[in-house]
């Protein structure tokens, strides 16, 4: 009876962390958090409207219509890409889809802190293609750790309540063993790393 207990508790603990690790997509975790950008540094919601577009639309909807569109062909073996060889030529195009995202929010003057966050995307995923040609990246974790360190920098110390989000995300993916503690890690430093340098650079802290 006990073993049945023990069975049946790390089957909801797994369930729960596939469910975690589906609604922690990084190009899930765009959507609001963009929003919550555009909406506090626009001038009037029709901007923060069109910015907010413009940025999931190059950010995240794309790369995920993207990859669906590869998991249906059966070139990626999830929507979430877990095969790290298949990871590199989604990413590209992800990253074709972020400069042109930049590119047009730059030429409508959107705020600096949309333009130095849509930087932050630029340069954590082309640092995250580098290192797919050799070991495997928590891109989750850098999704959940940057947006969490947008807030900060820009709301205060009282968005750090956020940071259990990056700990759980990261407790998901090593649970449904799509990545190791080291690789989740990585994921988070580099995400934050990246984005407090580029906020730097831009005079946004």
């Amino acid at each position: 009876m006990d073993t049945e207990k023990i069975s049946s508790a790390q089957e909801g603990w797994k369930r729960c962390a596939h469910m975690l690790s589906e609604i922690s997509n990084p190009l899930f975790v765009a959507l609001p958090t963009f929003g919550v950008i555009a909406l506090t540094t626009a001038p009037d919601v029709l901007h923060a409207f069109l910015w907010w577009l413009i940025a999931v639309g190059g950010i995240s909807l794309a790369p995920f219509f993207f990859v669906l569109r590869g998991v249906r062909k059966g070139r990626y073996s999830d929507r979430h890409v877990s095969k790290r060889e298949q990871r590199l030529v989604p990413l590209m195009f992800a990253l074709g889809c972020v400069v042109l995202a930049f590119l047009l929010l730059f030429l409508l003057g959107a705020s600096r802190p949309l333009i130095a966050t849509v930087t932050a995307v630029l340069v954590a995923l082309l640092c995250a293609a580098l290192i797919t040609r050799f070991w495997k990246v928590s891109l989750h974790l850098v999704g959940m750790a940057g947006a969490v360190t947008v807030f900060s920098l820009l709301f205060g110390p009282r968005a750090l309540l956020l940071t259990p989000l990056v700990l759980l995300v990261g407790w998901a993916r090593w649970q449904v063993r799509a990545h190791t503690v080291l690789q989740a890690c990585v994921g988070a430093g580099l995400a934050v790393i990246v984005t407090v340098g580029v906020f730097w650079l831009f005079g946004v802290l």
